[in-house]
């Protein structure tokens, strides 16, 4: 048998070979280090995104929330300033971005179970200060109401003094813009309960909530009502009535819905109840 002599030459040993992808691989490694420590918002768009917005008032929020009697309140009132460019990019809309800001908060805050003792309110500016597609946010602090006994009130948590961006970011250069308050439509709700007269409750900013339990706005003596049935409030100047996962759900004129904008002479049906929208002069 012919024995085949062995030449290195012909195999790249493995530590050599493990020398030889050391450099490009550590290059590439550092590459992608890079990469990622990056702001995202800075490598992949040219301007703010909504979300990213949102997400920082949520922080916010977060961040601003005082507890009093088990109940969580959360700020009312918030800033954002945006840099030049990015504030520029929405100018010409930046009534309608502030408005769909303040409902992303509310909607936030209920998920959470989050106290608001008014509508949201967003203020919109810019700063040179302010780096492109970054965001800073700002929120006025909470006044807790006052809490006691019959006969007894005594004053809420104090207050801290409310926060101020950073000098760097106010100036000459900075312009705010301020959203509109809410549009509230001018009519009233003419609700029947079951064996009771019509009674009349007038639209108001903020949120009317319906149902069976005494911790409602409007409370309905129905049995087919549930405890927290729906709600009714005023959204971009529209009346919008929103059912919360009712047992027997909800009707307007006929028809099952969970959340719809309501004009004059709808009939909402809630179990054996009716809310018919009336306008008012």
């Amino acid at each position: 048998m012919q024995i085949v002599p062995h030449h290195p030459s012909r195999k790249v040993p493995f530590a050599r070979l493990a020398a030889l992808m050391a450099g490009p691989l550590a290059a590439v490694e550092r590459f992608f280090e890079r990469l990622f420590e990056r702001p995202a918002a800075r490598l992949f768009q040219t301007r703010v995104e909504t979300v990213q917005i949102e997400r920082a008032l949520e922080r916010v929020m977060e961040s601003e929330r005082r507890v009093q009697a088990h109940r969580t309140y959360v700020p009312t009132t918030y800033r954002v300033l945006l840099s030049d460019e990015d504030a520029a990019a929405i100018d010409g809309d930046v009534r309608g971005l502030a408005g769909e800001l303040a409902e992303s908060l509310r909607v936030y805050a209920r998920a959470h179970g989050y106290v608001l003792l008014a509508q949201p309110r967003i203020d919109i500016g810019s700063s040179k200060q302010v780096p492109a597609s970054d965001v800073r946010a700002f929120a006025e602090p909470v006044v807790l109401p006052s809490i006691g006994g019959p006969g007894l009130m005594r004053p809420a948590e104090p207050v801290p003094p409310r926060p101020e961006p950073p000098p760097d970011l106010v100036g000459e250069a900075t312009a705010m813009f301020a959203a509109p308050q809410a549009n509230v439509p001018r009519a009233q709700l003419a609700i029947r309960a079951p064996g009771g007269p019509v009674f009349r409750v007038p639209v108001r900013a903020g949120t009317l909530r319906l149902g069976r339990s005494l911790d409602n706005d409007i409370v309905l003596a129905d049995e087919k009502v549930s405890r927290h049935h729906g709600q009714i409030g005023v959204r971009l100047g529209m009346l919008v009535y929103t059912d919360l996962g009712s047992t027997n759900g909800s009707f307007l004129n006929g028809s099952a819905v969970s959340e719809i904008a309501l004009g004059p002479g709808d009939v909402l049906q809630l179990g054996n109840s009716t809310v018919t929208i009336e306008p008012t002069s």
